[in-house]
């Protein structure tokens, strides 16, 4: 039987982190040798056992003195070199004893000269300047003194820290067992990458970016099992999971489908939490639990699949299980388009970002939640409560996954444009945006749209409608879009439209259509922004003119 999701039973965002934070178990402590405790999370403060330095010792080469008896002439008694116990004393004000940087200070003097500061004459040392007391000593306990906290609890171990504590002689440390998962990954359509794939099949995703992800956030990956939509397979992999794991996320099976099989396993083994969330994208994510093991049911989609591990799984763990995930980045820009937010849902975006002195500028991208491309290529992402509205040139906060460096070309696709760069297809309207505002490198805009007062290249191209029936247009970001009021397929790049030629009625530049009717020109202006755009344009295999 279908389960349908009601808008009135999703639960928010914050709510879902509620519920899932609340089952999850807790943290078990556990003493380990300090070398293999990178990454880990302290589970009890530490306290500094020892002085640092535990002697003084002085910070450069040179003469251990009694500074009171400076300026002066000194006979030098000896040498202490690193690592060694000092056996002389500076007992007179005749003496002076030579030193290395790190040395023990020998008892009797309180200052160290540098050794360019001094000068050797009839076999003497000579200190011409006064010396401060304490001048090149670093005192015992002056970085740290004994008993003093260096390691709160809850904290991620670094290199610093493993560093620092070994400085202090230890060799173990208290930390919080490492939590273990188990990832079932779920649907006829997977295909292992590697493998020969047939249509109507995916290459596997989900499984691998959770692993990676788990790991990242301090979690051990104990095992995963890739099954097909069969109810049987699945509650086997489940309950492997179940029995091995403080941890069970799946991904597939979330939603209406008749196969959707992974819900109802868990409803019928054990409890469901909730069921929906009022999130875009990821609806269909749940939450139950088998025999006190949470169970995560993440959707197929793997754009969901990473938005809902990063909104709301990852906040959950990091609040339970005390995970410390990678700093996030987030800046503040400009919208270059408007934007809405899905009515009933809190909604994700991802976005281009592009620098314009100090300032950045944010292009909203389409797009589905089936989109990984689009996704992974963005810069990063703003999130927008249920029916938000931006407006052009309103201020948003991007969450950075990649930030922008590279030189990048936006506007019309055409094969006379070089990949060189990073070239975002999108069409004529944000690059029409991109010139009013001055930003972006490279920007490529058709004829159909806007003719520019200035341009550094320009390619022409006729326009060709070919073949029969059912007529494929374009998105309306795209410039050829004019030429096809109601479309039965809208394409959102030019050169898709080779796929249907001999299929359907097909209108596009000669570039890609090789034949057909004339119904049109377009001209493509190639529009250097930036002096690295002029530099980029140097390699377009076109003129001025063409």
């Amino acid at each position: 039987m279908r389960s349908i999701l009601s808008d009135s039973s999703l639960i928010s965002q914050v709510e879902a982190i509620d519920k899932l934070s609340s089952i999850l178990g807790s943290l078990k402590e556990t003493e380990i040798e300090l070398s293999s405790s990178l990454g880990k999370i302290s589970s009890r403060d530490v306290f500094s056992p020892i002085d640092l330095p535990s002697f003084s010792r002085s910070t450069v080469d040179g003469y251990a003195v009694k500074s009171l008896c400076t300026p002066g002439k000194f006979s030098l008694k000896g040498k202490v070199n690193i690592g060694e116990s000092p056996q002389m004393k500076v007992e007179s004000c005749e003496d002076v004893v030579e030193v290395d940087t790190g040395s023990v200070i020998p008892e009797g003097a309180d200052a160290v000269v540098k050794i360019e500061d001094t000068r050797s004459e009839d076999g003497k040392i000579i200190i011409p300047s006064k010396v401060d007391f304490g001048s090149n000593v670093g005192w015992i306990g002056s970085d740290l003194p004994s008993g003093i906290k260096v390691l709160r609890s809850d904290s991620l171990i670094t290199p610093e820290i493993i560093g620092l504590l070994s400085a202090l002689g230890l060799t173990k440390v208290h930390v919080y067992s490492t939590p273990k998962a188990f990832i079932v990954s779920t649907g006829n359509e997977l295909v292992s990458p590697g493998e020969i794939i047939e249509e109507g099949k995916v290459y596997e995703s989900n499984l691998y970016y959770l692993k990676s992800a788990l790991i990242e956030d301090g979690m051990e990956v104990i095992g995963t099992r890739t099954v097909r939509d069969d109810y049987d397979a699945i509650k086997d992999a489940i309950l492997k999971g179940v029995k091995t794991a403080d941890l069970v996320v799946t991904t597939g099976g979330t939603s209406a489908g008749e196969r959707d099989y992974v819900y109802r396993v868990v409803k019928e083994m054990g409890e469901m939490i909730f069921h929906g969330i009022r999130f875009k994208p990821g609806k269909p994510t749940f939450v139950g639990r088998i025999n006190d093991i949470p169970i995560i049911g993440l959707p197929g989609n793997m754009v969901s699949t990473i938005m809902v591990y990063r909104k709301i799984v990852r906040p959950s763990l990091e609040r339970k299980f005390k995970i410390k995930a990678r700093e996030r980045i987030t800046v503040k820009a400009k919208s270059l388009l408007e934007i809405k937010a899905d009515k009933k849902r809190f909604t994700y975006i991802p976005v281009l970002l592009f620098r314009k002195s100090s300032e950045y500028y944010a292009l909203p991208l389409k797009f589905d939640s089936y989109m990984i491309g689009t996704f992974s290529m963005a810069n990063g992402y703003i999130g927008l409560s249920e029916g938000f509205f931006v407006n052009e040139e309103d201020e948003v906060t991007v969450e950075v996954t990649n930030p922008p460096g590279d030189t990048t070309i936006v506007g019309e696709e055409d094969p006379a444009v070089p990949s060189t760069g990073i070239y975002y297809p999108l069409g004529s309207l944000p690059a029409l945006k991109m010139l009013e505002k001055k930003v972006g490198d490279v920007l490529v805009l058709s004829s159909l749209v806007k003719v520019p007062d200035d341009f550094d290249l320009e390619i022409k191209r006729e326009i060709l409608s070919n073949g029969q029936g059912a007529e494929i247009g374009y998105d309306e970001w795209v410039s050829l879009s004019k030429y096809v009021k109601n479309p039965s397929v809208k394409l959102r790049y030019r050169s898709l439209i080779k796929r249907f030629i001999g299929k359907a009625k097909v209108i596009g530049p000669s570039s890609y259509v090789q034949s057909g009717n004339e119904v049109g020109t377009e001209s493509l202006f190639v529009i250097a922004v930036t002096e690295m755009g002029k530099q980029l344009i140097k390699s377009f295999k076109v003129n001025k003119s063409t």
